[in-house]
C-alpha cells in the first residue's frame, strides 16, 4: 500500500465517529427542546392583604401559627375539582405553585403580622417561644363544577391552643365559597384566593376574640 493511499484511508477512518455523532447530537437537541406534558402553575393569594384588618383589642402575647392538610387528596400541589358534587378528581394540567396548606400558612402569618393585633406573630417552626398556637387544617379546597356557575369551596378548621399548657382554648371551622369564572385552573386560582382572603379576615377576628376571652 502506497503512502498516499494509506493517508487517505486513515482520514476516512478518523471521520467515521464524527459522521456518526451528527445524528446523535441532533437527537439530543430534540430531547432538550421537548417540554413534555404541559403543566400550569398558579399562586394562592390574599388579595385584601394586611389592609383588611379590623379594630379590636391588642393581645400582648406571642402567637405561633402552624398549618397542615388532611392526608391524601388535598395534601398535594394538584388542583382538585368535582364534576358531580360528590366525587373528586385532579385537574389534568392545573397545579398550585406550592401546596395550598403551605400557602395558607404563609398568607395567615402575613395577614396577622400586618394587623398588629398580637405582640409578635411567627411560624411554629421559627424557633420563637410562643404563648399561643393557632393550628390550621385545610379540609377542602376544590372546584365544584356540578352546577353553573362553578364554585370554589374552601373549608379550614382552626384550633387556638394555650401553648405552655397545651390547653385547647377554641375550635372553629371556616367555610367559604367563591364563584369561579372561567371554570379552569386560572379561574380556580382567582376564586380560591378570594375565598382564602375572606376566611383570613374572619379567622383574624375569631383568633383575637378567642385569645382575649377570659379563661374558663
Amino acid at each position: 500500500m502506497g503512502r498516499l493511499e494509506y493517508d487517505a484511508r486513515r482520514r476516512t477512518l478518523l471521520q467515521l465517529p464524527l459522521l456518526g455523532a451528527a445524528p446523535a447530537l441532533g437527537l439530543l437537541a430534540g430531547c432538550t427542546l421537548s417540554t413534555g406534558a404541559r403543566q400550569d402553575f398558579h399562586l394562592l393569594r390574599d388579595p385584601a392583604g394586611s389592609a383588611a384588618g379590623s379594630a379590636g383589642p391588642h393581645i400582648d402575647r406571642v402567637l405561633l401559627i402552624a398549618s397542615a392538610a388532611l392526608p391524601g387528596l388535598y395534601d398535594s400541589d394538584r388542583m382538585v375539582f368535582s364534576a358531580d358534587g360528590k366525587s373528586r378528581s385532579y385537574f389534568q394540567f392545573g397545579y398550585w405553585s406550592e401546596r395550598p396548606a403551605q400557602s395558607l400558612l404563609v398568607l395567615t402569618e402575613a395577614r396577622f403580622a400586618g394587623a398588629k393585633r398580637f405582640r409578635e406573630v411567627a411560624l411554629s417552626t421559627a424557633g420563637v417561644r410562643g404563648d399561643l398556637l393557632l393550628s390550621l387544617r385545610l379540609d377542602e379546597l376544590y372546584l365544584d363544577a356540578s352546577s353553573e356557575p362553578g364554585q370554589v369551596r374552601l373549608i379550614v378548621t382552626a384550633e387556638l391552643i394555650d401553648w405552655p399548657t397545651r390547653k385547647l382554648l377554641a375550635r372553629r371551622s371556616f367555610v367559604q365559597a367563591a364563584a369561579a369564572s372561567p371554570r379552569d385552573a386560572s379561574g380556580v386560582a382567582q376564586a380560591a384566593s378570594q375565598a382564602v382572603s375572606v376566611v383570613l379576615g374572619a379567622l383574624l377576628d375569631w383568633t383575637v376574640a378567642s385569645a382575649a376571652a377570659p379563661a374558663a
